[in-house]
């Protein structure tokens, strides 16, 4: 009973943990019209994709997809880099960047898919970053 307790102590310290430079989350305030779960996309990368039904595009990949982020730190941006179809499958291939590195970041950013003035899907997707210096 005591190592029990003492057990469920210490997962209980881990767990609360929090690093003092973490960057949460900003609350999303509209829900994604997709439950599909995505990987995290990791700042300083332009080679990231994300896989998304071409059925929640409307059937077909419109010439004018545009990607919008939000719930990001400031200065954090996820950019549309590239479009293509595998299968029933639209692979958007994305540039995620930072203007500052001091900081992590461990974000949920809400991405909307968007056609003209129509909104197509949206969805969540995990990002993250380490934080570090460039040197000095």
């Amino acid at each position: 009973m005591r190592k029990s307790l003492l057990t469920a102590l210490t997962l209980s310290a881990a767990l609360s943990f929090v690093p003092a430079g973490l960057t949460l989350a900003a609350p999303i305030t509209e829900a994604p019209m997709s439950t599909a779960s995505y990987s995290p996309l990791y700042t300083e990368s332009s080679w990231m994709t994300l896989n998304v039904p071409v059925a929640a595009l409307g059937g077909t990949i419109p010439s004018d997809l545009v990607l919008s982020a939000a719930g990001l730190p400031d200065g954090t941006s996820i950019t549309l880099v590239g479009v293509s179809q595998e299968g029933d499958q639209a692979v958007l291939t994305v540039s995620v960047q930072r203007t500052n590195t001091d900081n992590f970041i461990n974000a949920t950013s809400l991405i909307k898919l968007t056609s003209g003035d129509t909104t197509l899907t949206s969805f969540n997707v995990p990002v993250v970053g380490t934080a570090y210096t460039s040197g000095s």
